[in-house]
């Protein structure tokens, strides 16, 4: 995904939506997009550089990308958001460019949308057979929320996080760790101390779709000694950890018995591990061609 060999390159993952995850690196001038198919372990597309000629600053572009699939014109759809610092009057502000590529066009285009002045923390994944992908946003040093892009309607919703989240009266963040993972057709938010090795994981739910679009605490998780963070889901059964005890590795913790057993995946010293949950099915990119 690289063109400099020499510079460090960890990829990232969106997806997966069917049968196709979306591998990235994070600096957009020298590192590339790609789709893979699973089912064949096989990268279907490189997906074409996309030159930015209106932004000229000295500063890293910094991308990130969801992937999706509009079921009105039957493709998918990759979405990249990428965030830039502009510096006017002494004053940074944080700006997000949106851009849109088409697998059956096999081209990008500008998406006219003014997300404000925002930071994209992290991606979080797509639901909803791919009409949806959510992403982790702050506004610049104050308000989180989650950032949800529609695929069939090209439109972009804000959900605000748990109010229990803030400081009373003010817009301001406690001091936890938050992650937030696909849960079927569902968010589900975790948060943790960000000190400490005897953890408890408060939980919520949220549910997109209905008439009452809310979030719903569930039980605390814990405590859990030496855990890390939570990595990812599996569906509602339980909760993959990174846990912290002569080394680093994962562990599972089941939601019905709440017991916790080790996870061995063979890695080399300096692996990064990225676990999404998949599912095969039949279908296939190469009806998109």
């Amino acid at each position: 995904l690289s063109d400099n060999s020499t510079e460090t390159c960890s990829p990232r993952i969106a997806g997966p939506v069917n049968d196709l995850i979306c591998i990235y690196g994070v600096l957009i001038s020298t590192q590339g997009i790609a789709l893979v198919d699973l089912s064949r372990a096989k990268t279907e597309i490189v997906l074409p550089r996309y030159p930015i000629f209106e932004i000229h600053l000295d500063r890293t572009l910094v991308r990130n990308v969801g992937l999706g699939f509009n079921s009105k014109a039957n493709e998918f759809v990759v979405v990249r958001l990428m965030s830039y610092e502009l510096i006017r009057d002494f004053q940074s502000n944080y700006r997000v460019r949106v851009d849109l590529y088409s697998v059956k066009q096999n081209s990008w285009r500008k998406f006219e949308h003014d997300l404000g002045n925002v930071v994209i923390k992290k991606e979080i994944g797509s639901c909803r057979n791919g009409s949806l992908c959510h992403w982790l946003v702050q506004e610049y040093g104050r308000l989180m929320y989650i950032l949800s892009f529609d695929f069939n309607d090209f439109i972009f919703r804000k959900t605000p996080l748990p109010p229990r989240l803030y400081y009373p009266g003010l817009d301001v963040i406690k001091q936890e760790r938050i992650e937030v993972f696909v849960e079927g057709n569902s968010l589900a938010l975790f948060t943790y101390p960000t000190l400490g090795d005897d953890y408890v994981l408060e939980r919520w739910v949220f549910s997109p779709f209905g008439e009452k679009e809310k979030w719903t605490k569930l039980p605390p998780i814990g405590p859990l000694l030496q855990v890390s963070k939570p990595v990812a889901l599996w569906e509602n059964y339980g909760l993959v950890l990174k846990y912290c005890h002569d080394g680093k590795y994962l562990a599972y913790y089941d939601y019905s018995t709440r017991e916790v057993r080790n996870i061995e995946i063979p890695q080399k010293k300096h692996d990064h591990v990225k676990l999404i949950e998949y599912k095969g099915t039949l279908f296939s990119l190469r009806t998109q061609k």
